[in-house]
C-alpha cells in the first residue's frame, strides 16, 4: 500500500444518415493512429459519510478488463473502515489514520464486486475510487454531429437559417426505421423528422430530430447551464457585437449582451425556440451586415468528475487537453444565468488533428465541472426523445470493430442498443453506448460485418411539395 499526505480534490460523488451511399464516396480512409490510454476509473468516485448510528455499507457490481488496477482511498477523518474487492479484504481498520490519501493495489477481473463499511465515530468522510491503467484501439478520428431535438422542424430549421447556418441535407434520414430505433433503445419503432444542418452543408453538422407521435417526449432543455449533461455548443464569430444586435431583432432570445470571461474571452448565450442553448464566442475576421458565424468550436460537457471524464475521452483517443477553469462573478456570471460568483474546474481535449474522412478531425469536447452553483441532477435518462441536446456522434474507421473493443474494455453495460444501419458492407451504422455521465456517445462509420435485417425504407419527402432526396 501506498500512503499520501494530501487529498486530492475530485471527490464528488438515428435518426442518423440512412441513405449511406451518399457519403461512401467522400470517403478517403487512411492508416489510423496509435491507440488511445487512460487511467479509467472502474467504480466510483463515491463518498462515504459516517453518521450516527449503524455503519455504513454499500456494496455494487462492476466491470473492468483483467489484470492489474488500484483502489485510491481518500481518507478525510476516517479511521475505521473495512474494503473488500471480489470476497478479499484489501483495507481495514489498522489502514486508516483520519487524513491522506491511501493507494492499495488491485488484480481485477471482467466481473467484480467492491463492499464498504465505514464504522466508527460520527463525522468524517472516505473517499472511494478504483483505476485501472487501460489502452484502446478505438482511435475515434472525427467529430460527426451533435444532436438537438426539436418540438418544430419547421421552426427550427428557420431558427438555424437566421443564425447563418444555412448548409443542409433535409431529410437526412427516413422518418421510421427499426434498425435505428433499436439502437437508439426504443422498444417499437419511432416517427420523426430530421436534418443535418450546418455552415457548409458538410459535417460537423447539428443532427436535428423532431420526434413524433408517440415517439415525442415533452420533457424541455435544461433550464441551467450547469446541469450534468451536454448543455450548449459553441460557434465563432467574427462580429459578436453586431451578431447580438442582428439576432436580437429578429428575435433571438439572448441570457444577457456580450461578457468577457476571466480568461479574456468574450462570449453569449442564446437560446432556440424551445430553450437551447448555444454559444457564440468572438474571433478575428470580417464581419458584414448579416450574422458572421465562421466554425463550430466545441460542444459541452458537464461532468461529475472531471478526471473520471477526461481519462474515457482519452481513452477514446482525446489526447490534446487545454485547461478550462474559471471563476468569476458581475457579468461573467450573468452571461451564464446567475446573480453571484460561478466557479468551474474545466478542460478542453481535441483529437490529434490527424486527417480523417469525413467530419471536424480535432472534435473539441469542453468538460466542465461545476463548483459553485452544483447541480446535482444526472443527464437525462432513457432514449433520446427529449428536447434539448442529448447526443454527440464520432466517426471510427470500423464500427464492428470499435463494438468489439467497447466490449474488451468492459463497457458492455453501457451500451444502448445494438447497432442501426449498416445493412451492407462498406455501409454506414451507427451505434450509442452511455459515457460515465450516462452522456450519450455515439460511433458512426462503415460496418463490414453487416445485418441485412438493418435496412431501413427509403426516405420519403417530409413535407409536401418538398423535392426528392
Amino acid at each position: 500500500m501506498k500512503r499520501k499526505t494530501s487529498i486530492r480534490s475530485s471527490l464528488t460523488g438515428g435518426l442518423k444518415v440512412a441513405g449511406s451511399a451518399l457519403f461512401l464516396g467522400m470517403f478517403a480512409l487512411v492508416p489510423t493512429a496509435s491507440a488511445g490510454e487512460a487511467n479509467l476509473t472502474r467504480f466510483g468516485p463515491k463518498a462515504y459519510d459516517r453518521d450516527r448510528g449503524a455503519p455504513t455499507i454499500d456494496s455494487a457490481e462492476f466491470r473492468a478488463i483483467e489484470g492489474p488496477a488500484e483502489l485510491v482511498l481518500q481518507d478525510d477523518g476516517i479511521v475505521n473502515a473495512r474494503i473488500k474487492v471480489n470476497g478479499q479484504v484489501v483495507a481495514g481498520p489498522k489502514d486508516f489514520r483520519g487524513d491522506g490519501e491511501l493507494v492499495v493495489p488491485l488484480y481485477l477481473y471482467p466481473e467484480n464486486t467492491i463492499e464498504v463499511s465505514v464504522a466508527g465515530k460520527p463525522g468524517g468522510t472516505l473517499g472511494v475510487r478504483v483505476t485501472q491503467f487501460t489502452e484502446s484501439s478505438i482511435n475515434v478520428r472525427a467529430k460527426m454531429y451533435f444532436g438537438i431535438n426539436t418540438s418544430s422542424m419547421e421552426r427550427q430549421r428557420a431558427f438555424y437559417s437566421t443564425l447563418g447556418l444555412n448548409g443542409e441535407i433535409f431529410p437526412a434520414g427516413p422518418p421510421s426505421c427499426e434498425g435505428f430505433a433499436q439502437s437508439l433503445g426504443f422498444e417499437k419503432d419511432y416517427l420523426i423528422f430530421v436534418a443535418l444542418t450546418s455552415l457548409t452543408g458538410g459535417p460537423p453538422w447539428i443532427d436535428t430530430v423532431q420526434f413524433r407521435g408517440d415517439s415525442f417526449r415533452d420533457d424541455p432543455p435544461y433550464a441551467k447551464l450547469n446541469h450534468i449533461g451536454m448543455a450548449y455548443a459553441t460557434y465563432a464569430t467574427t462580429d459578436l457585437d453586431g451578431d447580438y444586435d442582428y439576432l436580437r431583432g429578429r428575435g433571438v432570445e439572448f441570457v444577457s449582451a456580450p461578457a468577457t470571461a476571466p480568461n479574456g474571452e468574450r462570449f453569449a448565450f442564446l437560446k432556440d425556440q424551445d430553450g437551447t442553448y448555444l454559444k457564440l464566442i468572438e474571433e478575428s475576421g470580417d464581419k458584414t451586415a448579416g450574422p458572421d458565424l465562421v466554425r463550430l468550436v466545441n460542444t459541452n460537457m458537464n461532468v461529475a468528475d472531471l478526471e473520471r471524464s477526461r481519462e474515457f475521452y482519452r481513452l477514446l483517443g482525446f489526447t490534446v487537453e487545454a485547461d478550462g477553469s474559471q471563476y468569476g462573478g458581475g457579468s461573467f456570471a450573468e452571461a451564464h444565468g446567475f446573480d453571484h460568483p460561478i466557479e468551474f474546474e474545466g478542460v478542453d481535449v481535441s483529437l490529434p488533428g490527424d486527417p480523417a474522412p469525413l467530419g471536424d478531425n480535432e472534435g473539441t469536447l469542453q468538460l466542465r465541472q461545476w463548483k459553485t452553483p452544483f447541480n446535482f441532477a444526472p443527464p437525462y435518462d432513457g432514449k433520446v426523445n427529449h428536447l434539448g441536446i442529448d447526443r454527440i456522434a464520432f466517426y471510427v474507421d470500423d464500427l464492428n470493430a470499435t463494438i468489439r473493443e467497447m466490449t474488451r474494455l468492459g463497457f458492455e453495460d453501457q451500451l444502448i442498443g445494438p447497432f442501426g444501419g449498416g445493412s451492407v458492407a462498406g455501409g454506414i451504422g451507427i451505434v450509442f453506448y452511455y459515457d460515465p455521465d450516462g452522456i450519450k456517445v455515439e460511433f458512426w462509420g462503415p460496418v463490414f460485418e453487416p445485418n441485412p435485417d438493418n435496412a431501413c425504407p427509403p426516405t420519403p419527402n417530409p413535407y409536401p411539395g418538398y423535392p426528392d432526396n
